[in-house]
């Protein structure tokens, strides 16, 4: 773009957004509420509240995951975190494609042939109903805290971007009104509510990303990526130092793969999209999709969160995630409808990925609480219902703590992985172990999940007192696994005489030996998902190689 274009635009800096403005981001959210309504309106069985009814073609699959791991979180935090720590925070879009690709060749071919509604179901199954209550608390813990940060980031964006203006929302107002519209239509449709409003708010959030990044990449004091490299080229490395306080290698190439074979592989609100698919050809398409979507994430919210330290005068330590807004009032002129595209596209992603964890929280509630613990012969009916009211607590929680967290200032996105690696190891070495090894015993399971906080804590403080050292996330998260498996194993020695063959025929194994029951369609050779498997890892790995 010319220079003097986005001198002209940078005139308009810090105008407050107008009418045009307002009336796109209101009829966007309008829009996509109508929308999700219409879509589920037909939602009479639990099959079609959680899962879609099964009916989700692939490139709605991938349009559900990108739009709900995309959300604030991103565009916000991420822009913040680039701005901070510079291209190193591409590891967790790079990584992302492990988690992906795990999820697609290993846990989706047994979740499938199960026929689950929720992940839970597979350690009831192979294990006992004490691991499959404990993963469904400690799972809702984690959509809670994701869901607190996407809010929190949100609304003090869109606070932010409205101030100085007669439609100026407040921080409290933001946070409540997002939550009301996501649960609208959420409440209402369910999963195929959820999937298709996603496609279309992934869109908007391409669309309002793209537009911001190429104004930030090409702003006349950046010049370009070129002149960005040129400028920093000391932050343009996929790894930094081990003694990095957000992102060593050595945690990246650790505690880092922990959290993603947990967030893409495990968590009910990203793996229930494509236990949703129409064929199990369509899930693995839509997987694979999703991840070339997601290796435009370093260049949409990255990069741009770079170039905002060129353009804005802000503090990288305590000021980072004010990015987004800083550069959409600089960069972007009101009254043109810009302002409001680019907001309508923030509000996409935050609805996206908050329906997303409402309807994932309802889904564990209802099946694994509800149903098991309170009201097992419940109807039909009385189960949607209990998602609902399962969605309404949630949100109310939600709110609260938003409102109470309101004032944390900068590097939340890595905060919230900081609060989650307290939560993840004993889940993932126990679904993996279990998966993989049929000594793994029902108590083992149990004990090794419950162990994950706590061998975190332990390693944490311990370092911390007995060696004056601060533990990073990540690499608290890698020491954490690797205690969870010596528990797992340990314990499992010990109870030898729990052993089920009829639990053990859920490992990898044993359960692959069984003949297939869906029919499998011929393709042509260019819908073969291992070829875009492939082409996506070399995508990464050529990434990576240029930016090592």
């Amino acid at each position: 773009m010319p220079a003097s274009t986005l001198n002209l635009l940078a005139q308009s800096a810090s105008v407050p957004m107008q009418g045009l403005d307002v009336a796109i981001l209101a009829g966007s959210i309008i829009g996509v509420t109508l929308f999700g309504m219409w879509i589920g309106r037909k939602e009479e069985s639990t099959s079609d509240y959680y899962l879609a009814g099964k009916t989700v073609a692939w490139w709605a699959v991938a349009g559900s995951i990108f739009g709900t791991n995309i959300s604030s979180h991103h565009m916000v935090g991420m822009m913040g975190a680039g701005l901070k720590e510079g291209f190193a925070q591409a590891n967790f879009e790079f990584g992302a494609i492990f988690g992906l690709l795990t999820l697609c060749y290993f846990f989706l071919p047994l979740y499938r042939r199960m026929g689950l509604y929720t992940l839970s179901e597979y350690l009831g199954r192979r294990f006992d109903d004490r691991s499959r209550l404990v993963y469904s608390i400690t799972n809702m813990a984690f959509l809670l805290i994701q869901m607190v940060g996407t809010m929190i980031l949100g609304a003090l964006t869109m606070a932010t971007l409205t101030a100085d203006s007669p439609y100026a929302i407040s921080y409290e107002m933001a946070v409540v009104l997002m939550a009301v519209v996501a649960a609208a239509y959420t409440m209402y449709g369910g999963l195929k509510a959820d999937i298709f409003n996603d496609v279309v708010q992934s869109v908007l959030l391409l669309v309002s990303s793209g537009l911001l990044a190429v104004l930030a990449i090409w702003h006349p004091d950046v010049g370009g990526l070129s002149g960005l490299l040129e400028k920093q080229p000391e932050k343009f490395h996929v790894f930094f130092e081990a003694s990095h306080p957000e992102l060593p290698w050595s945690g990246v190439l650790s505690g880092l793969m922990v959290l993603h074979l947990y967030y893409w592989g495990t968590n009910q609100f990203i793996v229930q999209r494509t236990l949703g698919a129409r064929s199990d050809w369509d899930a693995r398409m839509g997987t694979i999709a999703a991840g070339f979507l997601k290796l435009l994430i370093p260049f949409l919210c990255i990069v741009p969160g770079m170039a905002a330290g060129y353009i804005l005068a802000i503090d990288p330590a305590t000021e980072s995630d004010t990015a987004f807004a800083g550069l959409t009032r600089t960069l972007l002129p009101a009254g043109y409808g810009l302002v409001g595209i680019v907001m309508a596209g923030l509000a996409a992603g935050i609805l996206s990925t908050i329906d997303s964890m409402m309807n994932s929280t309802a889904t564990l509630f209802t099946f694994d609480i509800y149903k098991k613990y309170i009201r097992p012969e419940a109807s039909e009916m009385r189960l949607i219902w209990t998602g609902r009211a399962a969605m309404m607590v949630m949100v109310g929680t939600a709110i609260a703590l938003s409102l109470y967290f309101g004032q944390t200032k900068g590097g939340i996105f890595n905060r919230m992985a900081d609060f989650n690696a307290y939560l993840v190891p004993g889940v993932i070495v126990a679904y993996v172990a279990g998966i993989l090894q049929p000594l793994i015993t029902r108590t083992a399971s149990f004990v090794c999940i419950l162990a994950g906080p706590i061998l975190s804590i332990l390693f944490d403080q311990g370092a911390s007192y007995g060696f004056e050292h601060t533990l990073q996330a990540f690499h608290r998260a890698g020491l954490a696994t690797v205690g969870c498996y010596v528990v797992l194993i340990v314990v499992s020695l010990a109870t030898q005489s729990e052993r089920d063959p009829d639990r053990e025929h859920f490992t990898w194994s044993r359960y692959q030996q069984e003949p297939r029951v869906d029919a499998i369609t011929p393709r042509q050779w260019w819908q073969n998902d291992r070829l875009w498997a492939a082409t996506l890892i070399a995508c990464t790995l050529g990434m990576c190689w240029f930016f090592r």
